[in-house]
Parts: C-alpha cells; sequence; structure tokens
C-alpha cells in the first residue's frame, strides 16, 4: 500500500503540505500600542515639529528615549543635524486641528510655529508643545539607525516634566474618535 502522502491528490497535497509565505496585513501594525506625538528640533534659528507616533522610553539608567521619524521629514533632517530633540506627549483631547497642523503640512514649506502661541523653550533651546500635552521629554541623541523609510534616533533625557494629569493619546484612539470621517 502507498503512503498516505502518495495517495492524496495533488489539490490535496499542496493544499495539506505546500508551505505559503506568510502573510503580511499592514493594518495588524494598529494593534500595537502607539501614543501620539509631537517632535520638535532646531537648526540654524529654524524650529520645526512633526507628528510622531512611535515614542518610548529604552532604558531607566540612564533614562533613555527612542524615536522614529520618517526619512524625508525636515524634523529628521534637524534632529541628524542638531543631536537633540523633544517629544511633547499629546493627550486624549487634543484637537485634530493640532495633528493636521503638525502632521498634515512640511515646515519646508511653513513656519509651524509661526501661528501656534501653545509652546515654551526647553532648557535644550528647542519647543515643545504645551496645550493638550501630560508630559515632555528633551533628549540628546546618543545613537541613531537607519531602517529604511525611518530614522530610530536613541537620545539620553536632558529634562522632563509632567505638564498635566490627562491620559496620553494613543493611536487607536486618535482613529476612533479624533479623525475625521469622511
Amino acid at each position: 500500500m502507498r503512503p498516505a502522502t502518495e495517495r492524496l491528490c495533488r489539490v490535496c497535497w499542496s493544499a495539506t503540505f505546500a508551505k505559503e509565505e506568510p502573510a503580511i496585513d499592514p493594518s495588524a501594525t494598529r494593534e500595537l500600542t502607539y501614543g501620539l506625538f509631537v517632535l520638535t528640533s532646531q537648526d540654524g534659528g529654524k524650529d520645526n515639529g512633526c507628528i510622531c507616533n512611535t515614542a518610548a522610553q529604552v532604558a531607566s539608567d540612564p533614562l533613555r528615549l527612542m524615536v522614529s521619524v520618517q526619512a524625508e521629514n525636515l524634523t529628521r533632517e534637524m534632529i541628524q543635524r542638531s543631536g537633540v530633540f523633544n517629544v511633547s506627549v499629546l493627550t486624549e483631547d487634543v484637537p485634530f486641528e493640532t495633528i493636521r497642523h503638525f502632521g498634515m503640512q512640511s515646515g519646508r514649506d511653513v513656519n509651524k510655529f509661526e501661528s501656534f502661541p501653545a509652546t515654551k523653550r526647553s532648557a535644550n533651546g528647542l519647543l515643545y508643545v504645551t496645550a493638550n500635552t501630560n508630559a515632555m521629554f528633551s533628549c540628546k541623541v546618543v545613537s541613531q539607525q537607519e531602517l529604511g523609510s525611518h530614522t530610530l534616533f536613541i537620545g539620553e533625557v536632558t529634562e522632563a516634566k509632567v505638564l498635566a494629569k490627562a491620559p496620553s493619546c494613543t493611536y487607536a484612539h486618535y482613529h476612533k474618535a479624533i479623525k475625521p470621517k469622511f
């Protein structure tokens, strides 16, 4: 008698034993926990900031954060040149206008801070957002890694403060409650 695998027709054998490449569903990344942040830097006296959804503490002694920012972003270029950045942690009550202002226009085309007064300067000289923000961190870059579409920066925290007790905005909350439904 023939082994069981030889008794199966080719279609059945393929369905049973063939290895398929695993599928990559990009929407699965929305199940990871992300926050929403305004990432700022400065170069040559010009301030800029962008929306970032990837920032996290990666070490406690010394205290270090990581941020990931799109490779073509002006803020990324400024961080590379200046070696410093600030992270403003946005709260759930952040209006869509703030996200649009920092995330949907380029600092190459507009001065994002000219018409956004809710800011202060930290000890490192960079601006951070004060409205709808519960914490801020100032960091000095200690390492960076090019990742293709993004650059990962590791920064040693030089200043940190709690600004409010409001809950942090997650990427999921943004998609559920803040982002306009068209």
